[in-house]
């Protein structure tokens, strides 16, 4: 088993035993499972899952949505260190349709590197907060 961590600004958001941790990098999705090579990473803006048990299907994998942060792994634990992650409970989907409409207007706006830079972190943060409300729905609706 390994032990998960996701630490927020505001301090530990979640914390528990598992047996896999999917985890979003600029080179895409990474498995960590007990014994994984230590690691320092560069995790982006996206969905964070977490399977339990080996034998827990897909359905009950826990989502989290965060914008990115640094990863650490160690033997059993992994640990993402985050500004902010949220579960599906935490999310309005109506308010982050509309926040992810103003953070496209943003984007089309922009007129430096600067601010279009900040528009596209804003879209891939809405967009993983889409995603993590649509998979609860998914697991809702079976």
């Amino acid at each position: 088993m390994l032990t998960f961590e996701l630490v927020t600004l505001d301090g530990v958001k979640h914390s528990s035993e598992c047996y896999e941790v999917i985890l979003p990098t600029g080179e895409g999705q990474i498995a960590i499972f007990p014994h994984h090579v230590p690691l320092v990473s560069v995790a982006s803006p996206g969905v964070v899952s977490v399977r339990k048990r080996a034998t827990d299907s897909d359905e009950l994998l826990q989502h989290f949505a965060t914008d990115g942060g640094v990863i650490e792994i160690n033997d059993r634990r992994v640990r993402l260190l985050t500004d902010e992650a949220e579960t599906a409970s935490d999310i309005d989907h109506t308010e982050t349709q509309a926040a992810l409409a103003r953070a496209r207007e943003l984007a089309a706006q922009a007129d430096d590197r600067v601010a279009t830079a900040d528009a596209a972190a804003l879209i891939e943060r809405r967009l993983a907060q889409l995603k993590v409300t649509e998979l609860s729905n998914r697991k809702r609706n079976r």
